[in-house]
């Protein structure tokens, strides 16, 4: 089974919130070789800017925590132009960004779960997109 996570279930790899136990939950299936994790090469700045701007994390511990991303051989890859065209479309019919839109349009695309913590992209997309929410 592949997976795709957006930034939300990722960062709570690093940062203890609601939703952790889960998002952890799931990275351990990862590291088991339970499950596969495809991602949009986005993810990484996205994690990146979301633990610059937390208060519990130094630039060694951010790097620290990309590097960790790396490590883990997750597959990242550049969103093709089919990718971002229906990535478009998603965010103009559903009213989110193109960020979000590019992690369900590569979940409609595989045919795979996307998991997030993000409500609003949950409750958009819940409808035509295999979405799964942690909470």
């Amino acid at each position: 089974m592949i997976y795709i996570l957006d930034a939300s279930v990722i960062v709570k790899w690093f940062i203890e919130e609601k939703g952790t136990k889960e998002a952890l939950a799931i990275k351990k299936q990862y590291e088991d070789g339970e499950i596969d994790i495809i991602e949009p090469d986005l993810l990484i700045y996205e994690v990146a800017n979301v633990l610059r701007y937390s208060k519990y994390f130094s630039e060694t511990a951010i790097k620290t925590a990309i590097k960790s991303l790396y490590d883990m051989r997750i597959k990242f890859f550049t969103p093709s132009i089919s990718i971002m065209n229906y990535a478009i479309h998603i965010s103009l019919k559903t009213n989110l960004s193109i960020y979000d839109s590019v992690y369900t349009a590569l979940s409609i695309m595989l045919s795979s779960p996307l998991i997030t913590a993000d409500k609003k992209l949950y409750s958009n997309t819940r409808h035509f997109a295999p979405v799964k929410l942690i909470e």
